[in-house]
C-alpha cells in the first residue's frame, strides 16, 4: 500500500467517525429540545397550580390526584377520567373550600378548569411523567412553605414514599 492511500484511508475513517458523532449529537439535541419543551410547559402548569394554592381559603387544601393511577391502578377509584371527575365533584361537595387538581400523563400537554377542579395532561413521552411533575411541584410548595396545605391522592406505593418524603416538614 502506498503512503498516499494510507493517508486517504485514514481521512475516510476520520470522516466516518465524525458523521457518527454528528448523528449522536443530533439525537441528543432532539431529546434535549423535547425535554426543554416539556419542562417549559410543566413550569406553566406549576404556576397555575401555585396560583390555585395561593387563592385557597385558610381552611382549604389543594388535592392533587394521580390521574391514571386512580383510573388504571389495581385499586382504582374510577373506571375512566369522567368517573374520576364525578368523584372530585362529590369530594368538593363535602369540602367546598378545597381545590382539586387531577394530573394525567398524556402525549399532548393541556389543562382545563371546571369550577374548583383543574385537569392537566403532562405531555411528552415516557413513564411516570405525572409523578415527576407532582414531586417537582411539591418541592416548590415546600420552599414556599405551602406544602402542609397539599394532599396527594394516589395508591402507587413507590410514588407515595416520594410524596411522604417531600411533604415532611
Amino acid at each position: 500500500m502506498k503512503p498516499q492511500q494510507i493517508i486517504m484511508d485514514s481521512r475516510v475513517a476520520h470522516v466516518r467517525e465524525l458523521k457518527t458523532e454528528i448523528a449522536r449529537l443530533r439525537e441528543e439535541n432532539t431529546a434535549l429540545r423535547a425535554e426543554n419543551e416539556q419542562l417549559s410547559h410543566h413550569m406553566d402548569l406549576a404556576i397555575l397550580a401555585a396560583e390555585d394554592l395561593r387563592g385557597l381559603s385558610p381552611d382549604g387544601r389543594l388535592v392533587i390526584v394521580d390521574g391514571w393511577n386512580m383510573v388504571l391502578g389495581s385499586q382504582n377509584m374510577a373506571k375512566n377520567p369522567s368517573e374520576l371527575m364525578e368523584w372530585a365533584k362529590r369530594r368538593l361537595g363535602d369540602r367546598p373550600c378545597d381545590f382539586i387538581w387531577i394530573v394525567f400523563d398524556g402525549p399532548r400537554e393541556n389543562s382545563r378548569v371546571e369550577g374548583r377542579i383543574r385537569v392537566s395532561y403532562t405531555g411528552g413521552t415516557g413513564p411516570h411523567r405525572a409523578d415527576r411533575f407532582i414531586c417537582d411541584f411539591l418541592r416548590m410548595a415546600r420552599f414556599r412553605g405551602d406544602v402542609s396545605r397539599i394532599e396527594v391522592v394516589t395508591r402507587d406505593k413507590d410514588f407515595l414514599k416520594d410524596v411522604t418524603r417531600l411533604t415532611r416538614s
